[in-house]
């Protein structure tokens, strides 16, 4: 039993042992040491440089993204110009002495030469003309667009 201790005794010291040595192995030298500092250090400096053209970047884009946002505000602003003026373009006010087929030849109605369109006014608006014959100044008619 004696034995069996002291084999298992000097294992573990052996262990021991072999575990400390490799410990001491893996301290670096001074040398070895400097030569990782400097190692890391230029990666550093690399890895700033990268970081400042990343920057630089980010200014170029950001600056492209403010002049998307101002074309985009000007878009919207002639959008809204555009619908109001399609809006107003799709509404006739009746004048004295107009008629259907005379308000669908004006310029901003279907133009010369398109009195027979007549009907498509007097359709668009059956809740308000009655009699396509007698049409009231002041009348706000609709005027469809293909």
């Amino acid at each position: 039993m004696k034995r069996y201790l002291l084999i298992v005794v000097l294992s573990l010291f052996v262990v021991f042992a072999l575990t400390a040595q490799a410990q001491e192995e893996e301290k670096l030298k001074p040398e070895e040491a400097e030569e990782q500092i400097q190692k890391y250090t230029a990666q550093e400096e690399a890895l700033k440089a990268q970081l400042q053209t990343l920057e630089d970047e980010i200014d170029v884009l950001e600056a492209y993204n403010k002049s998307l946002d101002e074309k985009i505000e000007e878009l919207e602003q002639e959008k809204a110009d555009l619908m109001k003026k399609m809006e107003e373009m799709s509404y006739y006010t009746v004048k004295p002495g107009d008629w259907l087929s005379k308000l669908a030849e004006y310029p901003r109605v279907y133009g010369h030469g398109n009195y027979s369109r007549w009907p498509e006014i007097y359709k668009a608006n059956t809740d308000k003309i009655k009699d396509p014959d007698l049409i009231l100044p002041g009348w706000k008619l609709s005027i469809p667009r293909p």
